[in-house]
Parts: structure tokens; C-alpha cells; sequence
């Protein structure tokens, strides 16, 4: 009785906003059409769900946690929550504050993850090249923070939210890299002030995650691909789907789909995406997506 109503009012809190500028917080996403989706057609964005919506309130909480151990410790944080535009390049955000060190206050970003990514993150290296898109964003949000307050290092800190442990990691200004975020940004606004779309990145996991990601396969993804008629195939699928929460069925359709799906890397089989990538040596992912 609880929960239920706590999740009926987190869903009541999900909310589209129009978005006319450039994020500093999406700047680093890999796919430029996304960047326009995000100011042209976010009506059409996919709504998170609830299940997100607590990671994001977590986040928030964690974030507030960490400023006020720093104040304890010692500490002082200014223009937290500091809104800030770039006219130039369309570009806005808010950071989460500058934390004063020797007389100098350095643009501060503090990121909450999982323990397992945690222990990962060690090196700038570490996000510019990591597996998730919401980590590579990282570097590029920071570094956008660092032009706009003519800074040439920043700091981030990360807390794992297993432990409450923190680690800390000094970014310093990377020119080459902030040209290519300004770069991206020009193409971006181009776009946009031209009214064309710029064309799709290959379909992974990026797409599989994507709020416009039904747009794609209806605009540009599906035409381009192998259609198939196969029965057998797609009620395996639904089947899959619809044993997830009785184990042992699930497992028995798990184990024929593996051997049904191997080396298919992209295909559509009724009303679903088959996409499919070779993990390690022998392995094999296999994703399906709602059309």
C-alpha cells in the first residue's frame, strides 16, 4: 500500500521539458541525431520510467550526501547549482559547484555509481572509454564547464553507492578534446538552423537504450533491414518474454534461442528487432526490441 502510492507519485513527477539549447550534460552523447532529437522533437521522446526515476532521485540525494561531508570536512563549495548559458554555441546547464583549493575555486561535478563501476574508474581514460554512454558523457560535461569558467583543470568526485566510499579524479583541460566538443556542438546547431536531420549511428546498444529510438526504426533502421517471416522464430520471442518470471520455462526457451538466434546480428521477425553481437571468443548477445 506504501510503495504503491510512493510510485504513483514518482510517476506523477515524470515530465517532458522543452529543450532549445544544448546541454552540457549531453554534449558527450555519441549520436548527433539524438543531440537534435533533443531540441526538435523531445515530445516524442520516450518517458523514463519509475524504475529509472529512483536512480535519478538517488542520485540527487547522494550528490547533497557528498556536499555536506565536504562542508564537514572542511571544505567550502560555492555556486552550487549555478545556472550558466554560452550564447555562442547555444549551450546551458547547471553545475553542481566550485570547490575552493589554495584560493581557486575548480569546477566540481560529483557522480554516484555502483560498486562495479566504481572500482573501474581510476583515470579520465577510464570514461572516455567506457562501455556505458552515460559515463563518456562525463568528461565532455566537465570539460564544457571548464571553458565556460576559463579554468584549465576541474575536479570530479565519485561515490560508490555500495560503500560510501569516494574517490576523486583531477581532469585537466584537454584542448583537442574540447575542439571536438565544439565541433560536434557547430554541426549540431548547423543542423538544426538547416532543418535537415543528421543520419543514424550504427544500431547497438546505444539505440537499444535511446528514448527515440521507435523514430529510428521507423524513419531510417527498418527499411535498410532484412525482414523475415519466420513463426517459430518470433512466437520464441514472445515466449521468452513471457516465461522471465517462471525460471525454469524461461530457461528452457533461453537455451533453444541461443542456438536459434547465434550469428544473427540484425534482422526483423515480425513485430521485433533482432540485433546480435559476438561476445568474447564464444559468446553471443542476442537483443530484441518492440517495434
Amino acid at each position: 500500500m506504501i510503495i504503491e502510492k510512493i510510485n504513483q507519485y514518482l510517476q506523477s513527477q515524470i515530465k517532458q521539458y522543452p529543450c532549445h539549447t544544448n546541454r552540457a550534460s549531453e554534449i558527450g552523447h555519441p549520436c548527433e541525431r539524438y543531440l537534435v532529437f533533443n531540441r526538435t522533437r523531445w515530445r516524442e521522446k520516450e518517458m523514463h520510467d519509475v524504475s529509472l526515476e529512483y536512480i535519478f532521485r538517488e542520485g540527487r540525494e547522494q550528490e547533497r550526501s557528498v556536499l555536506r561531508l565536504m562542508n564537514d570536512a572542511g571544505f567550502d563549495v560555492v555556486e552550487q547549482q549555478r545556472p550558466f548559458e554560452w550564447k555562442d554555441y547555444q549551450i546551458t546547464g547547471s553545475i553542481d559547484g566550485k570547490v575552493l583549493i589554495d584560493g581557486e575555486a575548480l569546477p566540481l561535478e560529483i557522480k554516484s555509481c555502483a560498486p562495479w563501476i566504481w572500482d573501474k574508474i581510476n583515470t579520465l581514460d577510464d570514461l572516455l572509454h567506457a562501455k556505458y554512454d552515460h559515463l563518456r558523457k562525463y568528461p565532455a560535461q566537465l570539460t564544457i564547464y571548464m571553458l565556460c569558467d576559463n579554468k584549465d583543470k576541474a575536479i570530479f568526485i565519485f561515490k560508490n553507492k555500495s560503500t560510501g566510499h569516494l574517490k576523486e579524479l583531477l581532469v585537466r583541460l584537454d584542448l583537442n578534446y574540447a575542439e571536438g566538443l565544439i565541433q560536434k556542438v557547430e554541426r549540431v546547431n548547423l543542423a538544426i538552423a538547416e532543418k535537415r536531420t543528421p543520419p543514424p549511428i550504427e544500431w547497438g546498444d546505444t539505440c537499444e537504450r535511446c528514448g527515440y529510438r521507435a523514430i529510428c526504426l521507423n524513419e531510417c533502421v527498418r527499411p535498410e533491414l532484412e525482414m523475415i517471416v519466420d513463426q517459430e522464430m518470433e512466437e520464441m520471442i514472445l515466449g521468452w518474454f513471457e516465461f522471465k518470471k517462471d525460471h525454469e520455462k524461461w530457461l528452457e526457451y533461453d537455451e533453444y534461442r541461443k542456438e536459434k538466434f547465434r550469428n544473427i546480428k540484425k534482422l526483423v521477425c515480425g513485430d521485433f528487432l533482432i540485433t546480435g553481437k559476438k561476445i568474447g571468443d564464444n559468446g553471443w548477445k542476442t537483443v530484441y526490441t518492440k517495434l
